[in-house]
């Protein structure tokens, strides 16, 4: 398994809970403000990107090990993500966008140096 392929997915899991979280009205407006909401568009955008980062997640977690191992990887690297993300919003609410986009950055970067090493 390489560290490279790992923490690729790791930081998109992140990154699609972040988007996931954003298209709920709770952490949005733990994130922007009390009695602040997303409209409609956006939400259905948080929704979509977030489902697209997990389904990559997914599709790099069986690229490392096999369809059989790397199902229970990916399950292990999405509660890792989630985790990650609880605890950002729990302590630092107005860090949890910066630290999102952050994660999906290092995603594609770790993503394209995995892929063509």
């Amino acid at each position: 398994m390489s560290a490279f392929g790992f923490i690729a997915a790791l930081a998109w899991a992140y990154g699609g809970w972040t988007a996931l979280s954003l298209g709920m009205d709770r952490h949005y407006a733990d994130i922007h403000g009390r009695g602040k909401e997303p409209q409609q568009s956006e939400r259905n955008l948080y929704r979509m990107l977030g489902t697209l980062a997990l389904l990559a997640t997914y599709a790099i977690s069986v690229k490392l090990q096999g369809w059989t191992v790397g199902s229970v990887l990916c399950l292990g690297t999405m509660t890792a993500g989630a985790l990650l993300l609880v605890l950002l919003l729990t302590y630092a609410p107005q860090r949890t966008v910066f630290a999102g986009k952050l994660a999906v950055g290092l995603a594609i970067l770790l993503g394209a140096v995995w892929l063509f090493n």
